[in-house]
């Protein structure tokens, strides 16, 4: 049985490699991880590097 991933910004199945978002480490280590579709990590990497978030 293989996984597939839902992309964590617009819910749809991811239908090949995405990118993986990692938030800062907690005081206990923990991190969330968020899966994204290539759409929408083209979208938050144009938004990241324009100073737009």
């Amino acid at each position: 049985m293989s996984i597939t991933p839902i992309c964590d910004k617009c819910h749809k199945e991811l239908e090949e490699f995405g990118g993986i978002l990692l938030s800062p480490p907690e005081e206990d280590g923990r991190v969330e991880k968020f899966h994204l579709c290539r759409h929408c990590y083209e979208k938050i990497k144009e938004n990241l590097f324009e100073g737009e978030i």
